[in-house]
């Protein structure tokens, strides 16, 4: 790959390890730290949308105002810009945007879009600032969730690490939903949080929740029941010896599944529910044959396919070779997946420990990352970045576990762990090359 490329990724790598051991370090006792975090997630956010426009002006001009190698993102573009017409003219959104999207599963991003360009004139820089802006408050939610399930040690821990985790970071500067989505569903995770912990005002937070539930309908349809099954998940199975909980309990998870099936109803997504169920069967060799022509790779499904359920949570390894045009978007963010490969030694032993003690505080992370992964997994489409970073940040709330648990072993573990990813990172380049007679 082209050097300046290389050596960024690999200072990315250095400041990244270097960053968290000092700012925990740092930042152990400081009577502020929501605060901190917030502004130097911020900080940290702005200086990634600044370099991706630096990358993107570099080594794909062509697509500038948007990242390298940018195709959604001028969907999204041209979306937001109907949307802004619309209401600026007066007219349904909605009907303006059925010319444009097969389903209303994109309309939010859009949605979104067409505010902000409706606000600051159609720029997609401001997009992209208030995607920083919302991105620092997903770091204040993840700390948040993470002093809920295990305690301030791990939450401050946690909290470091989505600060500066370079994925996070680099979606921050893309046109794409998956930040917004992001901040959706640690919200949704935050008000469940909110209903166990206060006695009162259980139910303005779950009206706040049903109306979350709304909001991801119109981003990524399939994840409106998981997110519902795992809400529940935690609600039920939370532990306490409060007596009368176990009625609010009941009554909470009654008012969500009935006001989950009336926001259903209200939105015709029973429709669109049922169209899904009869199409599932195609999904997994639709996703997996996209998946695979954007990565230049050929292959069947029956071999590559016991490869990716079982990797599914370590995956994506990074690309590092520089053998096609097309490649330039996928090698740019090898940074990205080298630190999560490393990193998630701590996440597999975070969810040892949340096995083993029976974490009851941690379920809706646990659920919503594993069973989001394995859907991934089966659909075929667990090595692609963008569909796995949902998951990311419910992962992070396991690796401060994991980073501060301490027994004897675990730097012979996590030493045997990284030569397990080292030689799954070399044989899945060497795989590429050979898959096109290059090796």
């Amino acid at each position: 790959m082209p050097l300046p490329i290389l050596l960024v990724g690999f200072a990315i790598i250095l400041f990244f390890f270097l960053g968290v051991r000092g700012y925990i370090n740092a930042w152990r006792n400081c009577s502020d730290f929501k605060t901190r975090l917030f502004f130097h997630s911020l900080l940290y956010r702005l200086i990634a949308v600044a370099a991706m426009y630096i990358l993107t002006m570099e080594y794909d001009p062509n697509n500038l105002p948007f990242e390298i190698a940018a195709s959604d993102a001028w969907n999204y573009h041209y979306s937001g810009v109907i949307v802004a017409d619309a209401l600026n003219e007066g007219r349904n959104v909605f009907q303006a945007l059925s010319y444009f999207w097969k389903n209303e599963a994109d309309y939010g991003f859009s949605i979104y879009i067409g505010f902000i360009y409706t606000i600051f004139g159609k720029s997609v820089t401001a997009v992209k600032i208030s995607n920083a802006i919302l991105a620092s408050f997903t770091v204040l939610r993840v700390y948040q969730i993470t002093q809920f399930a295990y305690g301030e040690k791990q939450a401050r821990v946690a909290g470091i690490l989505t600060m500066l985790m370079p994925p996070l970071l680099w979606f921050t500067g893309m046109l794409l939903k998956e930040t917004l989505l992001i901040f959706l569903i640690a919200n949704i995770a935050y008000y469940t949080t909110r209903i166990i912990k206060t006695n009162a005002f259980r139910i303005p937070n779950t009206i706040t929740m049903l109306l979350l539930f709304g909001s991801i309908f119109f981003f990524r349809t399939v994840l409106v029941p998981l997110l519902l099954g795992c809400v529940l998940l935690q609600i039920v199975f939370y532990k306490t010896k409060n007596k009368n909980y176990r009625v609010f309990a009941g009554f909470i998870t009654l008012i969500l599944i009935l006001g989950s099936l009336f926001v259903t109803y209200e939105l015709s997504m029973d429709k669109h529910i049922e169209s899904a169920i009869e199409s599932s069967s195609e999904q997994f060799g639709n996703e997996l044959d996209k998946a695979s022509k954007d990565r230049g790779i050929s292959y069947t499904t029956a071999l590559i396919a016991p490869l990716l359920v079982s990797g599914a949570i370590i995956t994506p390894f990074p690309s590092l070779l520089d053998f096609e045009e097309r490649q330039l978007g996928i090698y740019a963010h090898f940074q990205n997946e080298i630190i999560r490969n490393i990193m998630y030694f701590f996440v597999f032993l975070g969810l040892l420990r949340f096995i083993k003690l029976r974490k009851a505080t941690a379920i809706f992370p646990a659920s919503f990352a594993v069973l989001y992964i394995m859907i991934l997994a089966f659909s075929g489409i667990s090595f692609q970045d963008r569909f796995q970073i949902l998951a990311l940040p419910f992962l992070i709330v396991f690796m401060s576990d994991g980073i501060t648990t301490k027994y004897q072993e675990k730097e012979k573990h996590w030493f045997v762990y990284l030569s397990f990813i080292f030689l799954a990172i070399l044989a899945w380049n060497v795989f590429k090359l050979s898959n096109r007679g290059l090796f």
